[in-house]
């Protein structure tokens, strides 16, 4: 980001909602490396197609901001990769992870695995040796990163072991569970201070999970939430950004992110706007709430134009808004349906 967005999304966030609202998108290689049609294996490994990446998408959106901005990421893949996850690169997609195991009556082959170190472990100091080598580039852009991200550890559980079995385990054997998670969440919390060093300073993280929409607020509340409150306690910036756009048990979570400290939430499009502010209260400010797919990716200019007018009118008063997906950018997102959103948002600003 550069110094004025970075300022501008302090101000957004710490100051009384009012009329205007920015727009912004949590963009990463899903969409990045199709849209700018290069190859995704070369918009992992060669830092010059990266940089030129993110240069092109940043010129082709002004006033769009970018979140968390600058992200060195490998997909899904760096987490999982640590502890041991087989990786599969493919030149039109984003990577592939396989688990360590299949079934829940398994869990009991994960209770020797170590906390991994990201500074040595799977695909993370590929990543940590990428911000290092960047950070010149960036600042002679006038850029810095400013946030760092990490899949949760609920997400991370998931892709150790299948998402569907992760949840028959919670049933099954829940003490087991509990063991993973502390390990994950302790990963993640390394992960997060190892990009921050690399980064040479930070303010604010992003954490992306998604496993917990799936639970039940009894559930979210013994698995997920302690846990997600440990990382984002641990971190003393100004900047708390969640991502959980899984609405499988609707509003399960929304009445406990302000506990978090999320102050930057990003949410299902199948969530009500004013149901949803209601829910989270002031303190937490709202990325969203478009749907990424059937709108933003497979609609037309039109219908997006009415989405966004739709949008706004439902917000209400006190709803601190980024106008964004309900969801990060999905892949094959076009161009022309970008423009629509920026162009319908700023026919509607004051003055």
């Amino acid at each position: 980001m550069t110094d004025k967005e970075w300022a501008g999304l302090l101000s957004f966030l710490n100051e009384k909602p009012g009329a205007y609202v920015p727009a912004g998108l949590i963009v990463d290689s899903p969409w990045i490396p199709g849209y700018c049609r290069v190859d995704t294996v070369d918009y992992y490994g060669d830092p010059k197609v990266w940089l030129d990446c993110q240069d092109q998408v940043r010129s082709d959106f002004p006033g769009l901001l970018f979140l968390p901005g600058d992200w060195v990421e490998f997909g899904m893949a760096s987490e999982p990769s640590s502890f041991g996850c087989p990786v599969h690169f493919f030149h039109d997609q984003t990577v592939g992870i396989g688990h360590l195991i299949t079934s829940a009556d398994d869990l009991d082959e994960l209770d020797d695995l170590p906390v991994p170190d990201p500074r040595r472990d799977g695909l993370m100091p590929l990543a940590l040796s990428k911000i290092r080598l960047l950070r010149g580039e960036l600042a002679e852009r006038g850029r810095r990163l400013r946030i760092v991200a990490a899949r949760g550890p609920l997400n991370v559980a998931g892709f150790l072991m299948t998402i569907p079995e992760f949840c028959v385990a919670v049933k099954t054997d829940p003490e087991r569970v509990h063991r993973l998670l502390d390990k994950t969440t302790e990963l993640v919390i390394r992960w997060l201070e190892a990009q921050a060093e690399a980064a040479g300073e930070i303010g604010g993280i992003l954490l992306l999970d998604d496993i917990c929409g799936f639970f039940s607020e009894e559930e979210y509340l013994e698995f997920a939430h302690p846990r997600l409150k440990r990382i984002f306690d641990h971190f003393s910036v100004p900047v708390k950004m969640f991502h959980n756009d899984n609405f499988g048990n609707r509003y399960t979570t929304f009445p406990h992110i302000a506990d978090l400290g999320v102050n930057l939430f990003n949410f299902s499009y199948q969530a009500q706007l004013g149901e949803a502010s209601g829910l989270l209260g002031p303190k937490v400010a709202i990325l969203g709430n478009l749907p990424p797919l059937d709108l933003l990716t497979r609609g037309t200019p039109e219908e997006i134009g009415a989405a966004v007018r739709a949008q706004l009118a439902e917000r209400p008063a006190d709803c601190r808004l980024m106008l964004s997906a309900g969801g990060g950018a999905s892949p094959g997102m076009p161009k022309e349906n970008l423009k629509a959103m920026l162009e319908a948002l700023a026919a509607c600003q004051p003055g």
